[in-house]
């Protein structure tokens, strides 16, 4: 049974001298295991289709193997100037990890695909720090793979907005600064996190905005520094991951102004 669809590389292994097993995330499929036949040589018509970060309309064959077996390739955009910098290749390879991490199903394949897409595209482009685009995408990342945070109002007295917010990570929800003294969360080894106003406002625009607006808003200095902390630390607690182009894209980044400097406990400062 032959198959089409579009799908974007997120790893690979080499097979052989000449074949490789590359993960696809498909449009319809969600992610997908694929033998890909001779494509280490420099005369294969699918060797750029199965390179790190291709992004391909494909044909698959799915028989008795438990690999789909890729038959063609026709390559939209390999986001080649991601590979000029390193800094943006680590981010991207973080994103394509998460990605895998995650595994998206077909039900939600597309919105997936499409949000990785987006982000690649802007932060290939440089529009927007690469901050945001990190934190833009794991919060939504996580909350179209299952783990949406209540980020509506307070979880004890439903208040949307006071002058002290905390967010819990761990738990995935918000706590006033009335309510949380003395509250069952109120112990020793909880995981809190003070979300002044717009930082907060960034994290509800990110998992409850349309699609076409997730990237329209801004954020810079240390506002950006606790949303990058917060979503970061959210991932890592909730996918138990560890991502090494992840610490390798926070080895490579240039600290701006305000930049967070890492404690003696490996936290923002």
């Amino acid at each position: 049974m032959q198959i089409k669809t579009t799908g974007l590389v997120l790893k690979h292994r080499n097979i052989g001298e000449n074949d490789r097993i590359v993960t696809f995330l498909t449009a319809d499929l969600g992610v997908v295991e694929v033998s890909a036949r001779g494509v280490k040589s420099v005369r294969s018509p699918l060797s750029g289709a199965a390179q790190l970060l291709a992004y391909s309309e494909l044909c698959l064959y799915k028989g008795r193997q438990s690999y789909y077996i890729l038959n063609s390739a026709e390559t939209v955009t390999s986001f080649y100037e991601l590979r000029l910098d390193v800094e943006k290749l680590a981010l991207a390879s973080y994103f394509c990890q998460l990605a895998g991490c995650l595994s998206p199903g077909a039900e939600t394949a597309g919105e997936f695909l499409r949000l990785l897409l987006n982000t690649l595209h802007l932060l290939q482009e440089g529009k927007l720090p690469a901050r945001q685009l990190k934190s833009i995408f794991e919060l939504r990342a996580l909350s179209v793979g299952g783990f949406m945070p209540n980020l509506v109002g307070c979880t004890l007295c439903g208040e949307y907005q006071k002058p002290r917010m905390a967010f819990l990570p761990l738990e995935g929800l918000l706590l006033c600064g009335d309510c949380f003294p003395g509250s069952a969360y109120d112990r020793e080894g909880t995981i809190l996190a003070a979300l002044p106003e717009p930082v907060l406002a960034a994290m509800r625009h990110i998992v409850f905005s349309q699609p076409e607006r997730l990237f329209s808003f801004r954020l810079a200095g240390e506002s950006l520094n606790q949303l990058s902390s917060v979503t970061e630390e959210y991932t890592l607690l909730h996918t138990e991951g560890v991502f090494k182009a992840l610490e390798l894209f926070h080895q490579m980044e240039l600290p701006g102004p305000g930049a967070p400097t890492p404690n003696a406990n490996g936290e923002s400062q």
